[in-house]
């Protein structure tokens, strides 16, 4: 495989992955904004939110599809990101972990990324304790690594959004010539 067709199969399952799990939140939430105050409709909101979160989760099971790998191997790439997607920190003052937003989908992608290709490094090696070796290995091995980059590409994210949002906000200014 090379570089290109990986960093391909990469974007397409991102792609997918984004589109299926902000959809629901986006359209019901606008929605049904104005009836939160009845109880059903607030719990279809909470739902749609719940499943928002579950984003790293719905990215990297995707991308992971790409790769055509076996069920059990995609949700070790998806649980990998999960746990190194930001969406879910430890509050020290409440005691708890919260859950909040969609992750950084950079580092998703990173996380899933280094967790296929921990599992194509694999393959079969493992045998008959794959079943328990490889959520060890490659599920928490990925995340940890994917914890690591976290600070350092959340940074590069944001840096990223405020680029974009001062050319959003950018005001040309009118330039006054002199003819001479």
């Amino acid at each position: 495989m090379t570089p290109k067709i990986f960093f391909n199969k990469l974007l397409a399952g991102t792609a997918q992955g984004t589109i299926i799990a902000l959809i629901p939140n986006a359209v019901i939430g606008a929605i049904l904004k104005y009836f939160a105050h009845i109880t059903i409709i607030n719990m279809i909101i909470n739902a749609a939110l719940i499943f928002q979160v579950a984003t790293p989760l719905i990215i990297a099971a995707l991308i992971a599809k790409q790769f055509n790998l076996a069920p059990a191997k995609t949700m070790i790439v998806g649980g990998a990101a999960f746990a190194a997607s930001g969406v879910i920190k430890f509050d020290n003052e409440a005691g708890v972990f919260i859950a909040s937003g969609t992750g950084d989908i950079i580092n998703i992608m990173l996380t899933a990324a280094v967790a296929v290709l921990m599992m194509m490094w694999i393959g079969s090696k493992l045998g008959s304790v794959e079943i328990i070796a490889l959520p060890i290995v490659v599920g928490i091995g990925a995340a940890l690594v994917g914890m690591l980059m976290y600070p350092y590409v959340t940074q590069i994210t944001v840096t990223i959004g405020q680029v974009i949002n001062d050319f959003t906000n950018f005001q040309p200014v009118i330039l006054i010539s002199r003819q001479i």
